[in-house]
């Protein structure tokens, strides 16, 4: 789709013995990225229907069931992966607003002698909660790409395990819930962190903490040149009655947040001066150079390996109990949309 054609989106409608069915009015939530902004002010709309767009906190789509509120929902991977293996009624559309550089999201002591995953044998990896989408995709890469398996490590959490989700049998879990994982890895109660965000004294510039790989934006784009995988981490759903009565509703969706990344692309790409980042037209030059022209592109025809890869990874680690074929987790006429 070129960039003339972002913001004018049409949809075939749906029709009901050849009279074209009302708009509908879908309610959105999604966290304010600034790749589904021409989605919320409306520089992309869809024929066919209206979103009404709320916005939240990215934390919010991996703690609790955003597609029983909402018509059209972002969520996290292994929540929506548990969720529809159960059966519960909602489905993704291959769409995928947020990704991770995940090897930059492992934490250690300033002074810890560790340059590689397989150092971390037997030692103690502090984590908010087992069950996250950012440690069901490091914990896979570490096992397939630098030889550590979860079960050699003792796993330090501070919070309940939520969506039904069980501790694989053969992992040691310790549950300190009182101390921040930042804490205890700055007290010398771990040995290391695996969380979906950096811890608040990584943030605040201690310098007690760093990451576990020195260069972790190198090793990042080397295992995406290895595998072609850019790890996703959040989807969106809908609720099933809406994709079973309306596919071209779940179809249409697909294209508007494709015409939406398409604009946030052009943005950064056409002049990186926009940016209020001083090293703007380096940063821009060097992640089309490491990822590409199009790291964030939505449908399955490009990211089928990506996703085959995550419902692997959640098939092993417990999240669910059998290996479920690809297409049994996208609507119906969304797959080679």
């Amino acid at each position: 789709m070129g960039i003339d054609d972002a913001s004018k989106i049409q949809a075939s409608r749906g029709t009901t013995n050849g009279v074209a069915e009302a708009r509908l009015n879908l309610r959105l939530a999604i966290a304010d990225y600034d790749r589904i902004r021409p989605l919320i002010d409306g520089r992309v709309r869809a024929d066919g229907f209206d979103l009404a767009v709320t916005t939240d906190d990215i934390v919010q789509f991996c703690v609790r069931p955003v597609y029983e509120e909402f018509d059209v929902a972002e969520m996290s991977m292994s929540w929506y992966i548990a969720a529809r293996a159960r059966g519960e009624p909602c489905v993704a559309l291959p769409v995928f607003p947020l990704r991770m550089a995940v090897l930059g999201y492992l934490y250690c002591h300033t002074d810890a002698p560790y340059t590689h995953p397989r150092e971390l044998v037997g030692k103690r990896i502090a984590t908010p909660a087992f069950r996250y989408t950012v440690n069901v995709w490091l914990r896979g890469i570490l096992r397939d790409h630098y030889g550590l398996a979860a079960e050699q490590m003792t796993w330090v959490t501070n919070e309940a395990e939520t969506n039904q989700y069980v501790i694989p049998r053969g992992i040691n879990v310790i549950v300190v819930p009182d101390k921040p994982i930042g804490q205890l890895l700055v007290d010398g109660e771990v040995d290391a962190i695996m969380s979906p965000t950096p811890p608040p004294e990584f943030r605040r510039g201690d310098p007690r903490i760093r990451r576990l790989f020195r260069n972790a934006r190198s090793e990042s784009a080397a295992y995406f040149r290895k595998t072609g995988i850019y790890p996703i981490t959040h989807t969106v759903v809908v609720h099933q009655q809406l994709a079973r009565e309306k596919p071209w509703a779940a179809a249409e969706l697909v294209r508007a947040f494709r015409a939406s990344q398409a604009l946030c692309d052009a943005y950064y790409q056409q002049d990186p001066k926009r940016l209020s980042l001083p090293g703007a037209a380096f940063i821009v030059e060097e992640e089309r150079r490491d990822y590409g022209a199009n790291p964030w592109s939505h449908g399955l025809a490009g990211n089928r390996e990506t996703v085959e890869t995550f419902i692997r990874y959640a098939h092993e680690q417990g999240y669910i109990d059998r290996p479920i074929p690809i297409e049994e987790f996208f609507a119906d006429g969304t797959l080679t949309v």
